[in-house]
């Protein structure tokens, strides 16, 4: 479907914008940036239900993306005024995927910020860029080669972390897998339950997730426990399993 730009702003900012109305009860996000990371995100979050507008000044990536997401727009989000036109505001959470151009990528998170969007998130390049996010307001600064890098390397020393994520603040949550050293043991006797710092929030059997389960259940070998905790006592317990 395409829609032709009616308003003299988003005439100007905005060339041509792709896509089905959102609906305003959805949840609603916005990826600002279409390389290889946010066209993967506006495909994810399609694919799961969610309500997305693509934006890009690529016309090219514009086009692709208006296949997987909600509405595909091309624009410049680091000028003002297309941000205004465009209602970010109204968004539950906007992602600034921009990887080449670190200038814009800056711009576009201090004015989504001072547009006031909820929540902004953004990729960053490298420690400074972090930094500088970190200044002007970001909600939460990824760097998707180092976080995966991380987590590929917490795998390959261990297999019994099947996953570990920051969630900011020094906090994090691990997925452990129970192996034969804790079969038949409760949940309150594996190492990652003993700490008053670290809670048990679900256990994964097959394909069932049991929340806030007894912690005086029986484990098996092959259940997932997901736990989460500061991030240094976390780490710490992990190493000695």
């Amino acid at each position: 479907m395409f829609l032709q730009s009616t308003t003299k702003q988003i005439k100007h900012y905005t060339k041509v914008m792709w896509g089905k109305r959102m609906n305003p009860e959805d949840k609603q996000f916005a990826v600002i940036g279409l390389g290889r990371f946010g066209m993967s995100l506006c495909e994810e979050l399609s694919e799961r239900g969610a309500q997305v507008l693509a934006i890009d000044v690529n016309e090219t990536c514009v086009r692709q993306a208006a296949d997987i997401a909600t509405q595909a727009v091309v624009a410049d989000c680091s000028n003002e005024a297309t941000i205004a036109e465009l209602k970010l505001d109204d968004y539950d959470l906007v992602m600034v995927a921009i990887g080449d151009d670190i200038n814009a990528n800056i711009l576009t998170t201090l004015l989504l910020k001072d547009a006031g969007v909820k929540t902004v998130w953004v990729k960053a390049k490298d420690t400074p860029h972090c930094k500088i996010l970190s200044k002007i307001g970001a909600d939460k600064i990824i760097r998707p080669e180092r976080d995966m890098g991380i987590r590929i390397a917490r795998n390959m020393l261990d297999k019994r972390v099947f996953e570990f994520s920051e969630l900011g603040s020094g906090i994090s949550l691990a997925e452990v897998v129970v192996t034969a050293r804790n079969m038949g043991k409760s949940i309150s006797q594996h190492p990652c339950a003993n700490s008053d710092e670290t809670q048990v929030l679900a256990l994964k059997r097959g394909p069932e997730v049991r929340k806030a389960p007894d912690m005086d259940m029986e484990m098996q070998v092959g259940d997932i426990l997901i736990i989460t905790g500061p991030e240094d006592v976390l780490s710490e317990t992990l190493r000695k399993l």
